[in-house]
């Protein structure tokens, strides 16, 4: 996840001489990576890749934590600025709410009632800040929730408090077709157990932690709100926005699992910005439900375990002060350590490893030596599935073959859906299922080049998926071939090269004038589809099978001392006499027919080179004439054929 600051409102929360880029180039060398520093006006704009195990650092202060812990490790002060919020005194108690939990099991959850709402206009220093952090700006009310998340780092919510009719706020599980109308205008149907808020009448009000709901939402006439917070299972969140495809900033967040310990800092600065900006009063109590408050995590671990682990030796004195700059407790007995780890690590921070890892990183890899290992190189894994899989890759690109790589979900026009998986939470319409064949793939990355009109093939090795009853699917790898503006004979000479270079034994069969089957020793090893009106021969390996009959080396045989005798002869075929079937019956004529090639063909006259050998003797012109003799009358009663 990427997010955008401007620079000046870092450092409202870091006292440092560092300019935009060295606080660019130095914490992206430790810590989240700066992409882009941008001038904009008299300003700069920071464009920071965060990983999604540093949902701390999904905000301006978590940005900041990290620049007071990094540069000073490249020589530079800074100091963060602990942000101090004030607790807020209650003006009134005239507004009242009630929050219950029945189902959802939520980790928090706060709410607090601001009325008398005068002001709704964004003042220009926050609508900068959103707008360059990529937030459009709607009014104060809505303003103030999305800058509170970008500052504070967890997300907030407003509803508009006359609008929620018993004043009840209940969290439930949704039922199988609920609908809701979100703030974008879209009606959504529900799959059944996502996190919804109810007003008490079974009307559902939120999606929270993900998206409002049209029906409670501010406008231009609200002057009384119910400013909310929440924090609930990050699961659910991202099934649900998955499920329905709503993606905004907070369902990204909440997702990745929001410390629950910032929800309170969120409210107290959300408070003090309604009161600053909008002139708003607090007119109920505070409420917050928090069943489960955070018990702070340690890990024990020795200086030896750490020193081992980052390959130097490091003072005991320079590991505490690294991680009380990020916010871990230290307890130093000797070479023992006890580390208390703060709310905001404890889902990425589990073992002593990950301690380790970030004493090494804010230490600075560039400082640890490079050093080339000892011993022997290992040798590689052999992988004979891998190794045959090379060399189908090396035979069709040698033939003159493309590969490419086409995604394992499809749409539905590619797939038979009674024979199908469906997946439950697709992505978009393009990958409902997963596919069956590689074939329909294929075609598709074909009618992407339509604008080539040579003849050219593509070929991928790939997966398909059978389903079964029960349990996973069968996953079958298959090796799809497909042909385009070839004629015929030249893709199935193709066809011929690739299994004799495999040195499989094949032959093919046909079923009818547009399919054949390909066999392997009475086995079926896959089958070529013709499709003449779109110039394209379609072909669908199983790769197990080919492999079950592929040899690496044909067995030698010695170069005959006696010369072999060829000789062409022209036929005129009837148009119902398939070549395959001719060649087999000549090779069944005789024995000391070694050889039979398609030379030329000119209309129905078809040339062929036959070649006559015997290994023990030379073989003499009567020979081969009484063996031609016999060729040439068994054709003529099989099939018809006339000699030119």
């Amino acid at each position: 996840m990427n997010i955008q600051i401007l620079d000046n409102w870092l450092r409202e929360y870091i006292k440092t001489e560092a300019t935009p880029q060295q606080i660019a180039e130095y914490v992206s060398c430790c810590g989240p990576s700066f992409e882009n520093v941008e001038k904009l006006e008299n300003d700069y704009l920071y464009d920071i890749e965060i990983t999604t195990n540093r949902v701390d650092c999904m905000s301006v202060i978590g940005i900041a934590k990290e620049c007071a812990a990094i540069l000073p490790q490249f020589g530079i002060e800074t100091k963060f600025l602990e942000p101090k919020y004030q607790n807020p005194k209650t003006d009134s108690k005239s507004h009242k709410i009630f929050v219950s939990d029945l189902e959802t099991n939520a980790r928090r959850i706060i709410a607090v009632v601001l009325s008398g709402i005068k002001n709704k206009k964004t003042p220009d220093w926050m609508k900068k800040r959103l707008e360059a952090s990529g937030i459009r700006s709607l009014n104060a009310i809505i303003d103030i929730t999305n800058y509170v998340m970008l500052e504070v780092g967890h997300p907030t919510h407003v509803f508009d408090y006359d609008k929620l009719k018993t004043k009840n706020i209940i969290f439930r599980k949704s039922k199988k077709g609920e609908r809701i109308t979100t703030l974008d205008d879209k009606t959504h149907t529900l799959l059944g157990g996502d996190i919804v808020i109810d007003n008490g009448t079974g009307e559902i009000i939120d999606l929270p932690g993900i998206m409002g709901a049209k029906n409670s939402a501010i406008s231009d006439h609200t002057e009384t709100i119910v400013f909310f917070i929440n924090n609930n299972d990050e699961v659910q969140i991202r099934k649900t926005s998955m499920s329905l495809a709503i993606r905004t900033v907070a369902a990204t967040l909440n997702e990745k699992g929001v410390d629950p310990e910032l929800a309170y800092k969120a409210l107290l600065r959300g408070i003090e910005l309604y009161q600053k900006i909008a002139k708003a009063k607090i007119t109920s109590e505070i409420f917050d439900h928090y069943p489960n408050p955070y018990k702070p995590k340690k890990l024990n671990i020795t200086k030896e375990f750490i020193d081992q682990r980052i390959g130097v030796k490091i003072q005991s004195e320079k590991i505490s002060k690294v991680l009380q700059s990020l916010g871990f407790g230290i307890k130093l007995e000797k070479n023992n350590l006890e580390i208390t780890i703060p709310s905001s690590r404890a889902r990425d921070i589990e073992i002593a490893e990950d301690i380790v890892e970030e004493i090494a990183r804010i230490y600075g890899y560039h400082n640890i030596p490079s050093i080339l290992p000892t011993g022997s190189i290992p040798e590689d894994i052999d992988s004979p599935l891998f190794k045959f899989e090379k060399r189908i890759r090396e035979i069709l690109s040698r033939l003159g073959g493309y590969e490419v790589y086409t995604s394992s979900l499809v749409d539905p026009s590619m797939v038979n859906s009674a024979n199908a998986l469906k997946l439950k939470n697709p992505l978009g319409e393009e990958g409902q299922y997963l596919r069956t064949s590689l074939i329909p793939s294929l075609i598709k990355a074909t009618d992407q080049n339509k604008a080539v009109s040579h003849e050219y093939f593509l070929y991928e090795i790939a997966n398909v998926y059978h389903p079964k009853k029960k349990g996973l699917p069968d996953e079958i790898l298959k090796l799809g071939i497909i042909f385009v503006n070839y004629e015929y004979r030249k893709a199935k000479g193709i066809l011929e090269a690739f299994f004799q270079k495999l040195n499989i034994k094949f032959s093919f069969k046909f079923i009818d004038n547009n399919k054949l089957e390909i066999e392997v020793e009475n086995e079926i090893a896959g089958e070529i589809i013709i499709d003449l009106k779109k110039k394209l021969i379609s072909c669908e390996f199983d790769i197990s099978i080919l492999r079950n009959h592929f040899k690496m080396y044909t067995s030698y045989k010695p170069t005959s001392k006696y010369p072999a005798q060829t000789e062409d002869y022209t036929f005129e075929i009837p148009k119902n006499v398939k070549v395959g079937d001719l060649i087999n019956k000549m090779y069944k004529i005789s024995k000391l027919i070694k050889d039979i090639k398609l030379k030329d063909i000119y209309k129905d006259n078809y040339t062929f080179t036959v070649t006559y050998h015997d290994q023990t003797k030379t073989l003499t012109d009567k020979q081969v004439a009484k063996i031609r003799n016999i060729l040439l009358s068994k054709l003529q009663k099989a099939f018809g054929v006339n000699q030119k």
